[in-house]
């Protein structure tokens, strides 16, 4: 089998793998001003059942910081309580879900999330 041959076929293979994996999310926050130190949810819905997690992110330009894990378990809705701590700098950040490893964010709708000091 030729080198393009088992590309065609990994690509494909993953496309069949990732197809519902990169499907809609959508976050809520009941504010988007949270100060370091304080538990606050965030609720999520997937548009697609899938058992693989998420990471809940806050990112700058440059890179992402986890606060939160979702534990999808296939469900398609859910809340979790998420801490922001004390190694997040007071700021304002972009707010979503990523998968791990993955170099963007999912329902990233919040691009003023404003991280206060306690």
């Amino acid at each position: 089998m030729s080198s393009l041959q088992r590309l065609w076929i990994t690509l494909f293979l993953l496309l069949l793998k990732y197809n519902t994996v990169y499907a809609s999310f959508g976050i809520s926050v009941a504010s988007l001003e949270e100060p370091i130190g304080h538990k606050f949810a965030v609720s999520w819905t997937a548009t697609a059942a899938d058992p693989q997690n998420v990471d809940i992110c806050v990112s700058t330009d440059t890179e992402f910081l986890p606060i939160g894990s979702i534990q999808r378990n296939d469900q398609l809705a859910g809340s979790v309580n998420v801490v922001i701590d004390d190694s997040i700098s007071p700021s304002t950040y972009l707010l979503g879900i990523r998968f791990t490893g993955c170099s963007f964010l999912l329902a990233s709708v919040f691009d003023d999330f404003v991280v206060t000091s306690p």
